[in-house]
């Protein structure tokens, strides 16, 4: 299997690993950094401190959600990186709503790597190029079947993430697709052929075991098949610069249901990033 670049978090992701008794040193060990560093950030909660660099791994930095709606805060929270560190390991993922992605903007100027999440229209998609992202990830699923099972969101929106994908390769965009939420092996061989995917490690075990013919992949990959029929080019469309026109289209997108799922997805990582804090918090006192 393979090739594996990079590893990723999210506050969901990082707040359930924390409760798991295997990841107690984890815990103590971002208490203790969070203590020894803790007078160079005098703005930030101690407890916020300390649940940023457990959800951290030196890659994939997960932006807090209560701060999408600030531009300017977003991009002042880089005057923090030590001069020392390396950009290049470094890639911010922020939600992609129109604050979000114009903050994307002005950090790609910085030379910093961003990634637009919480991703599910080709809006959200076509802003996020224009905006210099380094990938985005569109949610194939919605956040909530991803955290419930007992949630069914009616299947699965493979087709967003080949039609970002050609827009990107049509219109010579930088921006990969790092396709997000997958719930199955078959979700997986449908997107053969995508830039990227992130892959929780349950469905990566799974897959580990699991074989395929290469014939199998390239029937069932909806990459593959779109090589072997007459594709329409994408119309282009512009957005960067015109904040009304994009949030009418993005409204609009899917009735309705992108705006949605992106508010929903914002919100349930805001509350598992206070959920960590809180976790912080109640250790250091304990």
């Amino acid at each position: 299997m393979g090739p594996f670049v990079g590893s990723t978090s999210n506050q969901a992701d990082a707040y359930l690993e924390l409760l798991l008794p295997h990841r107690a040193d984890l815990l103590q060990e971002s208490l203790f950094l969070a203590r020894q560093i803790n007078g160079e950030y005098d703005d930030v909660p101690f407890e916020e401190l300390a649940f940023e660099i457990a959800a951290s791994d030196g890659l994939h930095s997960p932006q807090d959600p209560a701060d999408n709606g600030n531009v300017d805060g977003l991009v002042a929270l880089t005057s923090r990186i030590s001069p020392e560190f390396p950009l290049s390991r470094l890639c911010i993922k922020v939600a992609a709503t129109w604050e979000g992605l114009q903050a994307c903007r002005q950090l790609t100027t910085l030379g910093i790597q961003t990634l637009a999440t919480t991703l599910f229209t080709i809006e959200q998609a076509i802003l996020a190029g224009e905006c210099g992202c380094m990938y985005i990830s569109p949610f194939v699923h919605e956040l909530k079947a991803v955290l419930d099972d007992s949630y069914d969101d009616g299947g699965a929106n493979l087709a967003l993430c080949l039609e970002a994908q050609q827009y990107y390769e049509h219109y010579s965009y930088s921006t990969r697709v790092k396709a997000a939420a997958l719930l199955s092996v078959a979700e997986a061989k449908g997107l053969a052929g995508v830039a990227a995917i992130t892959i929780p490690p349950d469905l990566l075990r799974t897959l580990a075991s699991t074989e395929v013919t290469e014939e199998e992949v390239d029937e069932l990959s909806l990459f593959t098949k779109v090589k072997h029929s007459k594709v329409d080019k994408p119309v282009r469309r512009t957005y960067v610069d015109d904040e009304t026109s994009w949030r009418e289209a993005f409204s609009k997108a899917i009735d309705g249901k992108g705006l949605r799922n992106t508010k929903d997805a914002i919100d349930a990582f805001r509350e598992y990033q206070v959920n960590g804090e809180q976790l912080m918090l109640a250790k250091e006192k304990h």
